[in-house]
């Protein structure tokens, strides 16, 4: 599915390198669905998901974002590191990004939807190259929980659905 604001960032110069739906990625293989699934069906533990709106990846959570019924967080900045000499941290899995229009930087994984696009788009991953991140807001069973992304907003987990980059040439 794809969404204006993703055709205006396609106009605009951006490349998709990241899109969970069709992601070969940990997060889409079918061991890990399912025990997210069973995590946020166990109502013995407050840890996990809370999968009111859908259980994680299933046809009726993707329609929920799809909705607007889950809530997504757009993360707009450009990359201003990368680790490459981080001890705790596997050489250049990770960057930094300034988010735009503030004084905070995250962190975000090097992502790519397959290994394909890893060759086609690894050098996109560059110091001073534009990036959009949009993340997946959804709930925790525990509604404290701070996150990294999204400090003001307690209670979700921002999980990474799509990652556009815009090199500077």
């Amino acid at each position: 599915m794809i969404k204006i604001e993703d055709i205006n960032l396609l106009e605009q110069g951006y490349k998709l390198v990241f899109d969970l739906r069709s992601s070969s990625s940990i997060l889409m293989d079918e061991n890990y669905i399912k025990n997210i699934q069973q995590t946020t069906l166990d109502k013995g533990t407050t840890i996990g998901l809370k999968g009111d709106k859908g259980l994680y990846a299933t046809a009726e959570w993707w329609e929920n974002i799809k909705n607007g019924n889950i809530e997504t967080y757009c993360v707009k900045g450009v990359i201003v590191g990368i680790n490459q000499e981080n001890p705790f941290i596997e050489e250049n899995t990770m960057i930094t990004i300034k988010v735009n229009g503030t004084n905070k930087e995250i962190f975000q994984d090097i992502v790519f939807t397959s290994e394909r696009e890893k060759t086609i788009s690894k050098e996109l991953y560059k110091a001073g190259n534009e990036i959009v991140s949009i993340y997946i807001l959804d709930k925790l069973k525990e509604d404290d929980v701070w996150n990294w992304v999204v400090e003001e907003k307690l209670g979700v987990s921002p999980l990474l659905n799509r990652v556009y980059i815009k090199g500077r040439g």
